[in-house]
């Protein structure tokens, strides 16, 4: 028989990340006790944030920890060493600051995720981050619906596609969905089905992987990012680059689910 069991979690988080206190070797240990042969830290590099320092780290300090802890896990587990860039587009400067960022240390694996969306307010555009509850709900009025809202974060993570050609992965294409406030309806896929064809045709044509992300099943929202109509449109489109991670950000989550995802080979 054939054994789909998926061994490598190539999106995780430790301490480096403003959003996770992990040890790195505590990340290690879960990740064998869960069976994986192979990991890949992926702190978060998030440009676009008004606070230059949030969801940011020492690149050198970084690597410095991290291959020590590579060093120490050789023979027992696969430890490698990558960077999830938060990406902004239409922003020359972030633009070059994303460039230099990725070209200048020796990442193994870079996952290009979309965590803001651009919202208008008095003629000025404004970076809003939907994971932030109470930034979300003071920006909602300016969105008419959820498919509205929906619309601005797909076409932000399409233009990512389209203006950087630097990383291996778009990450959780969807992502905006885990964050839509919960007295709403949820999004619909076929409100976004063109939109969503043009991003995964894009990815496609530029040879950069689709992420298949188990985080939203311990988020309560009971699906992966993207969804899995997503990830079988992908398919039907010819797509054969699948990448897996659970976004870990503590032990418990390494390799969150893996054993219920559908062989999509």
């Amino acid at each position: 028989m054939k054994d789909n069991r998926i061994r490598k979690d190539y999106h995780m988080h430790c301490r480096f990340s403003t959003d996770s206190k992990a040890a790195p070797e505590a990340m290690c240990e879960a990740a064998i006790a869960r069976g994986l042969t192979d990991i890949c830290f992926t702190d978060h590099q998030d440009l676009g944030f008004a606070d230059p320092n949030w969801f940011r780290f020492d690149p050198e300090a970084y690597f410095r920890e991290l291959e020590t802890v590579k060093a120490a896990y050789a023979g027992r587990l696969g430890v490698h060493i990558g960077v999830e860039i938060g990406l902004v587009p239409d922003d020359p400067r972030l633009a070059r600051e994303a460039e230099a960022l990725a070209k200048d240390y020796p990442w193994e694996f870079i996952i290009g995720s979309t965590h803001l969306i651009p919202v208008r307010i008095g003629g000025q555009v404004y970076n809003v981050d939907p994971a932030d509850p109470a930034e979300v709900s003071r920006t909602w009025y300016h969105f008419n619906s959820v498919k509205a809202m929906m619309s601005v974060y797909f076409d932000t993570v399409l233009k990512n596609l389209e203006q950087f050609d630097f990383y291996d992965t778009v990450g959780h294409i969807d992502y905006m969905s885990r964050y839509m406030p919960r007295e709403l309806a949820p999004y619909r896929y076929e409100d976004h089905a063109e939109q969503i064809d043009r991003i995964l045709q894009t990815a496609i044509r530029k040879g950069i992987a689709v992420e298949v992300n188990t985080g939203g099943l311990y988020k309560g929202m009971g699906k992966t990012n993207p969804e899995d109509r997503i990830l079988r449109r992908y398919l039907e489109l010819g797509g054969r680059r699948l990448t897996f991670g659970s976004d870990a950000h503590r032990p418990e989550q390494v390799g969150y689910g893996f054993e219920t995802l559908p062989d999509y080979g």
